[in-house]
């Protein structure tokens, strides 16, 4: 689990500046899951921080297109950060800044493993934490079975980066409070709706609506519910989207979008 001795290779600073620039939007966790899968296969990310004097746990960010992230992240969130062997020789009492990879098969089988591996089908999770005096915050990014290997040096160069920007993320979104993931705002939707229109006109209407509402991290399930249209037909309009641009997947979009 420990981090990769390799030099790291620098970010674009076209990239880190926007990232910063959508740190405190609502589109942020969007645009780091774009970011991160130009160097690696990532799947998925996720953000929280606790207040380690009250023991509340906020999650910060979720963003991937895998079926359950709500259930996912949230029961992390309330039942297992706490286990988590990423935090394993933590001191919270210091200043402290940490990366670690924690592969799946290191994780001892049971519900953490199940649900937070085994389902979702993640090798492994690339993690970056900050431990000070009262308060720990940890990204994490997931990456699906069919990465290999160790994960890119630019992902962990990003991760820094990342961590300076999900930290003006949390202070703009500071709750007292735990809250689980929710559908993402509208006015994310209405952004994404307008950059896919943007950059790739030859979507129709229905297709930029479903593609941005995957892009959100909804499923085929909650799309049709949000459209009035039955899963089967939303998986057909997506399909087409990524057929019009040779796509394979609805993060191809990104790229285009962080233009």
């Amino acid at each position: 689990m420990a981090a990769s001795s390799s030099q790291p290779a620098l970010l674009s600073p076209s990239l880190g500046q926007a990232l910063i620039e959508a740190a405190a939007t609502p589109h942020f966790a969007t645009v780091l899951l774009g970011t991160a899968r130009q160097f690696e296969c990532i799947d998925e990310v996720f953000a929280y921080q606790v207040d380690t004097g009250k023991g509340d746990v906020q999650t910060l960010l979720a963003s991937g297109e895998r079926k359950g992230i709500a259930e996912r992240t949230g029961e992390y969130a309330r039942r297992f950060h706490a286990k988590d062997p990423l935090l394993a020789g933590a001191h919270p009492g210091k200043a402290l800044g940490f990366s670690r990879r924690v592969r799946a098969a290191d994780i001892p089988k049971g519900e953490y493993r199940e649900l937070c591996f085994d389902q979702p089908g993640f090798l492994d999770k690339v993690s970056f934490g900050w431990h000070e005096p009262g308060k720990l915050m940890v990204l994490s990014f997931y990456r699906g079975l069919h990465a290999q290997g160790e994960s890119a040096s630019q992902l962990w160069s990003l991760g820094q980066l990342a961590m300076a920007a999900l930290n003006l993320h949390a202070q703009a979104h500071s709750s007292p409070a735990m809250a689980p993931v929710q559908a993402a705002p509208t006015d994310a939707r209405q952004l994404l709706l307008q950059r896919l229109q943007r950059s790739f006109p030859q979507l129709t209407e229905r297709e930029r609506s479903i593609v941005a509402l995957t892009l959100l991290g909804e499923s085929a399930a909650e799309i049709g519910a949000a459209l009035s249209i039955k899963p089967a037909t939303v998986l057909t309009y997506r399909q087409r989207a990524y057929e019009r641009y040779r796509f394979n997947r609805a993060s191809d979009f990104l790229a285009g979008l962080l233009q």
